[in-house]
């Protein structure tokens, strides 16, 4: 289960603070599909990357299996990620700095999984894409980006 308890998040901006979420506090269940729905601008993407640890909160507890987040290492956090939270993410998320093979390579180890040369060979041969393990990810078509 997944509580957040007067969470508040505030953006600093160039002209001026937004108060992105404001004393926000509800319960996740263990299990089931959540929908988060609201007007534009109204803090729906700022909850999900303070779900899902990828942005900080200001104040407020968010408490996992009656465990408060602010105490989570970075390897909890990391395991949460992989075992509380899923994304699926508007745009592909591929890390612009590394090539195929890295992306794909730390996509695998972020799973846990064994990252073998011939595993990741294997995966781009299955998606089509052998050959391209150096390329760079602004080097591939959106096509390319979106093989699965």
């Amino acid at each position: 289960m997944i509580e957040l308890r007067n969470v508040n998040k505030t953006y600093s901006t160039k002209f001026r603070d937004v108060k992105a979420i404001n004393n926000v506090s509800f319960t996740l269940p263990s299990k089931g599909l959540v929908f988060i729905a609201g007007k534009s601008e109204s803090g729906k993407t700022t909850i999900l990357n303070v779900l899902g640890a990828l942005d900080r909160y200001d104040s407020g507890d968010i408490i996992v299996d009656n465990k408060k987040f602010s105490s989570f290492s970075e390897d909890d956090l990391n395991s949460y990620r992989n075992s509380y939270v899923g994304f699926v993410f508007q745009e592909f998320n591929l890390l612009n700095d590394y090539n195929v093979k890295d992306n794909l390579k730390m996509a695998l180890e972020l799973q846990g999984k064994p990252v073998e040369k011939a595993d990741i060979t294997n995966i781009l041969k299955d998606v089509g894409l052998s050959g391209y393990e150096t390329r760079r990810i602004n080097e591939l078509s959106g096509g390319q980006k979106h093989k699965e």
